[in-house]
């Protein structure tokens, strides 16, 4: 309790963000590829343009949503997310048509391109020290597994109603969600470059232009090897939910793979953190979470006989590689940031996830077909390679960046 009462104000209100936004986000998202699969009765390369276009407009557009944020503030920028993603949630529940669904999905992707990055880099600079820095963004990954777990939850009990109440309840959610972030969180500032945040204080290279700095091969090799975990995450979203229709397993088990990888996010995030990541380090914990999250793939092929098993194994895999890496991900990118504006930095890192996210999704909606076709074996087995490959490149690139200490 003396480190949480060690942050500021502003950085509590910031790890209780991951809460509210997972809530919001995950009461409609888990659900949404089978809506508009079943409900609608679209054809399994639309379920997939619209899921990526709400990708790619998130994260493929966070490098705007940063640079937005490092210009106009953060406050601003998570305020005006908040506002247009409730909008978007609400037009997801009640759009029919293709026109109408596309623009919900980009409104809802370009929402969270602005209040992400800028509440990742506000929490940043409210905790310039490493170790505390290391801290916040683990208690928000926390907090962020328990609105995963809450929300599909309360989703699945508004969609026994009706989908398009899910969608309003959610966006209405979201709307709140925004005034209640312009009343907590101090008035907007100057936004800090990330080298007023490393805490080994060593003096860095005079700033270069922006796209000089993003250009930085050391930070490519980390943000690439990063998007590899935007590919394999989003495939909850995609070629789960298409699994579990193909083999008539129903909503409640999408809603227990979400549930089951939450409790485990929960349950486990806090001890893996303190005891784990600190006598792996930073390169090997990243490397073997994202190599796990690929193997997590492998169980629909190993477990072709009990689907319910094999999406249940993939839920704990899928979590356990997640809390490895994903917190690192933001801890460690001010190492490779230089002194290009930390919303800036933060976005660019997302956006190429979101690019690479936008790839996969493509294609394994050209590989579902039709909504009620099951993902081919294949399709896993490059989901794992995917994983491997990511994790390999990750501890090759950050194994020299340095060790973390005990949280």
């Amino acid at each position: 309790m003396s480190r949480w009462r060690a942050l500021s104000p502003a950085a509590r209100v910031l790890v209780a963000n991951g809460l509210a936004f997972n809530l919001g986000f995950y009461m409609l998202m888990p659900y949404l590829a089978q809506h508009l699969g079943a409900d609608l009765g679209l054809a399994g390369w639309i379920t997939g343009l619209v899921m990526g276009l709400r990708v790619f407009s998130q994260q493929g557009l966070f490098l705007l949503g940063g640079w937005l944020g490092d210009r106009l503030g953060y406050r601003r920028a998570i305020v005006w997310g908040c506002f247009l993603r409730g909008v978007g949630f609400a037009l997801l529940g009640w759009a029919g048509t293709l026109p109408l669904l596309l623009l919900a999905a980009f409104l809802t992707g370009f929402a969270g391109a602005l209040f992400t990055p800028c509440a990742q880099a506000s929490l940043a600079a409210q905790c310039p020290d490493l170790s505390q820095r290391r801290y916040a963004f683990t208690l928000h990954n926390l907090a962020s597994e328990a609105g995963m777990l809450l929300g599909p939850l309360v989703g699945l009990a508004l969609l026994n109603v009706d989908f398009r109440l899910t969608g309003c309840v959610a966006g209405a959610l979201f709307m709140g969600f925004g005034g209640l972030q312009w009343r907590l969180l101090p008035p907007d500032q100057g936004s800090p470059r990330p080298s007023a945040v490393l805490a080994s204080g060593t003096a860095h290279a005079s700033p270069r232009s922006l796209f000089a700095q993003l250009a930085e091969p050391s930070l490519l090799r980390f943000v690439g090897c990063c998007a590899t975990y935007q590919v394999m995450f989003h495939q909850l979203y995609l070629a789960v939910p298409a699994f579990v229709q193909q083999h008539g397993l129903g909503e409640s088990t999408l809603s227990a793979v979400f549930t089951l990888s939450a409790v485990v996010g929960i349950a486990l995030q806090w001890p893996v953190s303190r005891w784990l990541v600190p006598r792996l380090g930073d390169a090997a914990a990243m490397g073997c979470g994202l190599a796990l999250m690929g193997t997590a793939f492998l169980s629909p092929v190993v477990l072709v006989a009990w689907p319910l098993a094999a999406m249940l194994v993939l839920a704990v895999l899928l979590s356990l590689g997640s809390i490895l890496c994903f917190p690192l991900f933001a801890t460690v990118l001010p190492r490779y940031a230089r002194d290009c504006p930390l919303g800036t930095c933060y976005g660019f890192m997302s956006s190429v996830g979101g690019c690479a996210a936008l790839v996969g999704q493509a294609a394994v909606g050209a590989g579902l077909g039709a909504s009620d076709a099951a993902p081919a074996s294949g399709i896993w087995w490059a989901l794992a390679f995917c994983g491997l490959l990511g994790g390999v490149g990750m501890w090759r690139v950050t194994r020299g960046s340095g060790s973390p200490s005990a949280l």
